[in-house]
């Protein structure tokens, strides 16, 4: 569905100053001569060939008029990344005592990473290349101080020659600190004011809602007072003409001082060229105090432009501009590579200089690639949306691509075919909008073709927590009347010492608001179903918690008697798995595939719904078995990440081994690493024993991110595909829609999923993690229920005359007598077919457990199962 758009024109740019034509440099920052150092691009080491190629750790260069040293081998522009450290500014110093110096003497910048706070503010930071002696305590670029046990040059916390010493962040030892790569249970929210329901694609000529670029002051500027003043002038002026437009702040700072985080620029009159700029407008609706609270240097100065816009321009959402570097354009095995080469540098900025947290906090990113540079190829722009993705994820702010190069990117972006775009990439890496710099035919033409086939990017409904679940309020009294015995008598799992307690993970509110998404909502017009529109109340309601026990006999076996969400480790030697506890469980346990799943025998073609295969998908369960040395949580990963790590032998992975004992139990784990990059013994929360053995045993983990999950554990890219098409943010092609694909019938996506805020295709994971959607994990089940056993057909085989509505009202008519009904839907659910023994598949598994299962939930519901 096309959703209505603001009217829009080319975006219109606000100048705030122009560009100084000459540097001024504060009197507050150390410059020196640097006459002996090469200038960018003569790297001082050479390749083969004798040419320029690269810097080593310790390797001084000059760029733009600062020096910087390199931390490890680098072959990037000074500065533009996490690989270089600034070190001082080319040139003399200014005398603080001169008249025509602006900066304020007695207001000296801080000349300390804030990072290191008050805890860690008299250690020293590790850089490449530093020797610390025993009992010298430095601080690595993670911001977690280590004591050196001897004389050492490695990265501090790296091997056995430190002792921790503190988190310098106040965080406890062994958790994530908080500037370390993101790994949310959640996607960040992409409503935006003013913006659609679904995915924004523009050029500057057609419709979108309207954004304006202000063009703030550059770096070189910022030490002028008049121009500072000027700057915050405009800036005023437009943001009180604003209106309910999206602003762009942009200006070279934030990229110029990604390393130093704005030290080099020295001391900045922020204050009284504010104060002198409300003045010269007649503006007095900014509070004295809040000006007061600004620091004179670079935070303060950005701080300033948010008050500005926050109390100013209530109505208007804006965001700061951020170049995509030229990270984009080297190799990166995955997440951790590309954290380390630029989105660590960028989150530690934002964070530092507090744009994107409390009251005056901006609304999102604008991100540009320049037109000036090369075109990136689909891995590159794979590592630019990621990171942009680990940015927008670590201050939890959405993302606006801006000036996109039409040029450049049209095709990778939009696609020679619908089902070839990667808009839905782009939602998935936080982004809401793509807005292209210039026009052509080529891109007006597929906007066209993209609004007939928009993404969404949430629900637009109303919550299911907001409607009554049925028309029978004694019903749903009792139901809502059953969260305590529920959660501690029937949701209940056993621990190692086999005794029973709540689950920690299922809970009856969020099965109850998954049950009335399903019944009140549904997908594509298939529902829960409860209620008999031809029966009475009294009846109904028997009905309704008969389906309701029927499902949650089965979800009781399944996971919740395993207080699991995520698939275990079950593969042993004794079943028929080559070794105990293979790290390809996560690809199928037994010789299983799970990601063939759907694969028709005789085309060889995915079945239309399934999942993109997804071989740089890195992620990590959430649960794991308990026991005494429990294998840890299963894991996918590309060959390249776990190969970097030097964990493959031969490129191959290895198992778990339940032998060893760990002497202190983690009471925490960080969250920020995946599985394999935790130390031993603090692979996850509770573990006694156990550890990774990397022996080439096992072959790859790659792809295998699709195992089951849920309380009927989805399983296999085709079930995950499913339910994402109907309930997430479908990825189908759309110009299969209405065709038939060896033998299905491929059905339209809802026009406004459930779920649209989630693509279980780019993440199953959020079936599990998800803390904003806890009843996900229920709803996986029930529509995993609704489609395979309320759907139940057998036509021309021995069980086509079984109907599950037929045969649960012919259970409540007779009186609630005997186990054939549960039998049956245990059947399907495990092998099936609606029979307690299938003719091929065989008996049931644990078939007494799941109708006791059923007795109870009865019992607790009020009701007297004979």
């Amino acid at each position: 569905m096309k959703s209505p758009l603001i009217g829009r024109k080319p975006s219109k740019t606000f100048i705030a100053v122009s560009l100084a034509t000459s540097a001024v440099v504060s009197g507050n920052v150390f410059a020196a001569s640097c006459d002996a150092i090469n200038t960018y691009p003569n790297f001082p080491q050479v390749d083969w060939q004798g040419n320029p190629s690269h810097a080593n750790g310790g390797d001084l260069m000059q760029h733009e008029g600062s020096v910087y040293k390199a931390k490890w081998y680098t072959n990037s522009v000074p500065g533009s990344d996490g690989s270089w450290a600034f070190e001082h500014q080319c040139g003399n110093t200014t005398d603080p005592t001169d008249p025509t110096d602006p900066t304020d003497p007695t207001d000296p910048p801080v000349t300390t990473d804030p990072k290191l706070g008050e805890i860690c503010k008299d250690y020293t930071i590790w850089n490449q290349g530093t020797v610390a002696k025993a009992g010298d305590i430095l601080v690595n670029d993670e911001y977690i101080a280590y004591t050196a046990k001897w004389e050492t040059s490695s990265r501090p916390g790296s091997d056995d020659t430190w002792n921790w010493k503190v988190n310098c962040d106040g965080t406890e030892q062994g958790t994530a600190p908080l500037l370390s790569l993101p790994n949310t249970s959640d996607p960040v929210n992409l409503e935006m004011p003013g913006w659609p329901s679904h995915f924004v694609v523009a050029s500057p000529s057609s419709p979108a809602p309207l954004t304006t670029t202000a063009t703030v002051l550059n770096s070189t500027d910022l030490t002028d007072i008049t121009k500072l003043t000027d700057g915050f002038v405009a800036l005023i002026q437009l943001a009180t003409q604003a209106g309910t437009s999206s602003v762009i702040l942009q200006s070279n700072v934030l990229d110029n001082i990604t390393q130093d985080k704005g030290l080099s620029l020295g001391s900045i009159s922020v204050k009284q060229a504010l104060t002198d700029a409300l003045a010269t407008t007649n503006t007095h609706s900014i509070n004295v105090a809040d000006i007061d609270a600004l620091s004179n240097d670079a935070a303060g100065w950005a701080q300033a432009q948010n008050l500005i816009m926050s109390e100013l321009a209530p109505n208007a959402t804006f965001g700061w501009s951020l170049s995509i570097g030229d990270f984009a354009y080297d190799n990166h095995s995955g997440k951790r590579s590309v954290w380390n080469a630029a989105a660590k540098a960028t989150a530690d900025l934002l964070d530092t200089l507090t744009l994107y947290k409390g009251a005056a906090k901006a609304d999102f990113i604008a991100f540009t690639k320049s037109s000036n540079s090369a075109s990136l190829t689909a891995d590159q722009w794979h590592n630019a949306l990621e990171y942009v993705k680990q940015v927008t994820d670590f201050v939890q702010s959405p993302a606006l691509l801006s000036s996109v190069p039409t040029t450049q990117a049209t095709t990778y972006f939009m696609g020679n075919t619908l089902g070839e775009s990667h808009i839905r990439k782009a939602a998935h890496n936080n982004i809401f909008a793509i807005i292209f710099d210039t026009d052509s035919a080529d891109l007006s033409s597929k906007i066209n073709r993209y609004q007939s086939n928009t993404v969404p990017l949430y629900y637009v409904g109303a919550p299911a927590n907001v409607t009554a679940l049925t028309s029978i309020t004694s019903l749903n009294n009792d139901l809502t009347n059953a969260e305590t015995v529920m959660d501690s008598e029937v949701f209940l799992y056993e621990t190692p010492n086999s005794t029973w307690v709540p689950s920690t993970i299922y809970k009856w509110a969020d099965f109850l608001t998954g049950l009335n998404s399903m019944h009140n909502v549904g997908v594509a017009g298939e529902k829960f179903w409860l209620i008999d529109s031809n029966a009475d109340d009294a009846t109904n309601a028997i009905y309704a918690k008969v389906a309701i026990a029927a499902f949650l006999s089965q979800s009781m076996q399944e996971t919740i008697r395993f207080d699991a969400c995520d698939e275990n480790n079950w593969s042993e030697v004794k079943y028929g798995a080559a070794v105990d506890y293979p790290m390809t469980a996560s690809c199928g346990q037994l010789g299983q595939k799970y990601a063939d799943y759907g694969v028709h025998p005789v085309s060889g073609k995915d079945h239309p719904y399934s999942c993109p295969r997804d071989e740089k998908m890195e992620q990590t369960a959430t649960t794991h078995a308990k026991w005494y040395g429990a294998p840890a949580p299963i894991f996918v990963a590309p060959d390249a990440v776990l190969a970097e790590q030097g964990l493959l032998v031969n490129g191959k992975v290895g198992r778990w081994t339940n032998a060893g004992h760990c002497n202190t139990v983690p009471t925490a784990i960080d969250t920020s690493k995946q599985v394999y990059e935790r130390d031993e013994c603090k692979q996850y929360v509770g573990q006694k024993a156990g550890s990774f053995i990397w022996d080439g045993s096992d072959e790859s983990v790659q792809g295998c991110g699709w195992w089951g999950r849920g309380v009927i554990q989805t399983t296999g890219r085709q079930n995950f595909g499913t339910l994402n098409h109907f309930v997430g943010r479908s990825h189908v092609d759309p110009d299969t829609i209405g065709t038939t694909v060896d033998g299905t019938t491929v059905a339209p996506a809802p026009e406004s999923p459930l779920y649209a805020d989630l693509d279980l295709c780019s993440n199953p994971g959020l079936v599990c993690s998800s803390e904003e959607h806890k009843e996900i994990k229920w709803i996986a089940g029930l529509f995993f229920w609704v489609n395979s056993v309320q759907a139940y057909s057998n036509e021309g085989g021995p069980y086509a005359d079984w109907n599950y509505h037929a045969e649960l009202k012919k259970y409540v008519d007779g009186g609630l007598q005997g186990t054939a009904f549960v039998d049956a839907v245990s059947g399907i659910v495990n092998r099936g077919c609606p029979d307690d023994h299938c003719p091929v598949s065989g008996e049931v598994h644990a078939i007494a457990e799941r109708r006791a299962n059923f007795k109870l939930v009865l019992q607790k519901l009020g009701l007297n199962p004979q």
